[in-house]
C-alpha cells in the first residue's frame, strides 16, 4: 500500500519540503481517513449512513492545500477517482443541466458520475456566482446520497463561503450539508511556501510612464515569428476588443477585459486559446466596484490553473489593488497568486 506519511517524510529527506508541524498532523489524518475509505466497499458504504464521506481543507493562500491535493490524490488506491478545478467542474454540471429537462436532474447528473467514480477531489471551492450558489445544497446532497467521496480545498471555512452573496440564506443549507458530510480541517501553518522563491520576474510594470513601451517590447518579444492581428475576436459568441493579439499572446485593456459583463467561461475560453496575456491599464479599485475585482480574480484563477503567462501594468502596486470592499479577504488569493505568477519557478512549468 501506498503511503501518504512515508511519501512527506520521503520529500522533506529530498529537500522537496520543508518540516510543517500543521502539514504533518493533516497528512496523518488524511492518511487514516484514505486506509478507511481503501477498505469501504458497496455494502459498508451503504450501511455507514452517518460516516463522514471527505474532506474540507482550507487555509490562507501558499499554506501547501495544492500539494497536500496533489499527494493525496496520488495516493488513494482506486482507478475510479476523478479531480478536477472547482470552477471547472460547475461548469460541465451546469451545461448538463441545461441539457436535461425531468425533475431533479442533479439527482441523474450524480448517479451518472457514480458510475464512473467513488471519490472526486475538488480544488479551489469558493462560490462566486448565483447560479452555483441556488444549487449548491442539492448537488452535494445528491453526490452524497450516492455515496460519492468528496476532497475539496478552500481558502476559508465554508461559514465564509458566498458571504454577502445574492439569497445567501438560501445558500446557508449548503453550507450545513458540507459541514454535516465533510470533515472540516484548518491548515494552520505559519508559512506562506508561494514565497520562499524570491526569484522574480519584471513582469508587472507599476505606475512608470514607459509602462506601455515595455509591454510593446515584451509583446514583440513574445511574437517575433507570429502573424500579428488588431481588433475584436469571438469569445463565448461574442465580441472581445482587444490592443493586439497573436495565435500566442494577447494583449487586453484591464476595463474591457474586467469593466464589462464576462464570466467564468469567457475566460476559460480565452486560457485555452492563448499562451500569454499581457493585460494594461490596472487601476485601484475602490470598495463599490467589488464586482470588477469578482472578475479579476476569476481571470487570474483561470490563468494561474492553466500555468499561463501574465505581463501587466497598474498604476498601484498589487498589494493596493483591492483594499476595501466586500471582496478584499477573497482578493488576498489573487495577490499571492500574480506574486507567483512572477518567479522563476512559475514560468518554468507555464
Amino acid at each position: 500500500m501506498n503511503n501518504l506519511i512515508n511519501w512527506y517524510h520521503d520529500q522533506i529527506a529530498a529537500n522537496n519540503l520543508k518540516h510543517d508541524h500543521a502539514q504533518k498532523q493533516l497528512f496523518n489524518e488524511l492518511q487514516l481517513f484514505l486506509n478507511s475509505f481503501a477498505k469501504q466497499n458497496f455494502i459498508t458504504r451503504l450501511f455507514n449512513k452517518n460516516k463522514k464521506l471527505g474532506y474540507y481543507i482550507y487555509g490562507d493562500v501558499g499554506r501547501g492545500k495544492s500539494m497536500i491535493m496533489n499527494s493525496m490524490f496520488q495516493h488513494t488506491e482506486t482507478s475510479r477517482k476523478l479531480r478536477r478545478h472547482f470552477h471547472e467542474f460547475m461548469r460541465d454540471i451546469h451545461t448538463q443541466l441545461a441539457n436535461i429537462q425531468i425533475n431533479d436532474p442533479l439527482s441523474i447528473i450524480c448517479k451518472e458520475l457514480k458510475q464512473s467514480y467513488d471519490i472526486i477531489y475538488l480544488d479551489e471551492m469558493h462560490v462566486s456566482d448565483i447560479a452555483t450558489a441556488m444549487i449548491m445544497k442539492r448537488l452535494l446532497e445528491s453526490l452524497f446520497e450516492n455515496n460519492i467521496y468528496i476532497v475539496t480545498s478552500s481558502n476559508c471555512h465554508p461559514d465564509k463561503l458566498w458571504p454577502n452573496g445574492l439569497m445567501r440564506e438560501r445558500f446557508l443549507p449548503a453550507i450545513e450539508t458540507i459541514k454535516h458530510w465533510l470533515h472540516i480541517s484548518c491548515l494552520n501553518s505559519n508559512q506562506d511556501y508561494r514565497l520562499l522563491n524570491n526569484s522574480f520576474n519584471h513582469l508587472f510594470v507599476i505606475n512608470q510612464a514607459n509602462a506601455n513601451n515595455q509591454l510593446e517590447q515584451l509583446f514583440e518579444k513574445i511574437n517575433l515569428d507570429n502573424k500579428v492581428d488588431f481588433g475584436s475576436i469571438k469569445i463565448s459568441n461574442r465580441d472581445l476588443p482587444t490592443i493586439k493579439y497573436s495565435n500566442e499572446c494577447i494583449w487586453l485593456d484591464f476595463s474591457i477585459i474586467c469593466g464589462n459583463m464576462r464570466s467564468q467561461l469567457d475566460y476559460i475560453e480565452l486560457a485555452k486559446r492563448f499562451k500569454w496575456f499581457i493585460i494594461s491599464d490596472i487601476y485601484q479599485l475602490t470598495i463599490d466596484q467589488k464586482d470588477i475585482a469578482r472578475r479579476f480574480t476569476w481571470l487570474i484563477d483561470i490563468l494561474y490553473d492553466e500555468n499561463r503567462n501574465l505581463a501587466l501594468s497598474s498604476n498601484v502596486p498589487i498589494t493596493q489593488l483591492y483594499l476595501d470592499g466586500d471582496f478584499a479577504n477573497e482578493f488576498e488569493r489573487t495577490i499571492s497568486r500574480l506574486e507567483e505568477m512572477q518567479t522563476d519557478e512559475y514560468l518554468e512549468k507555464s
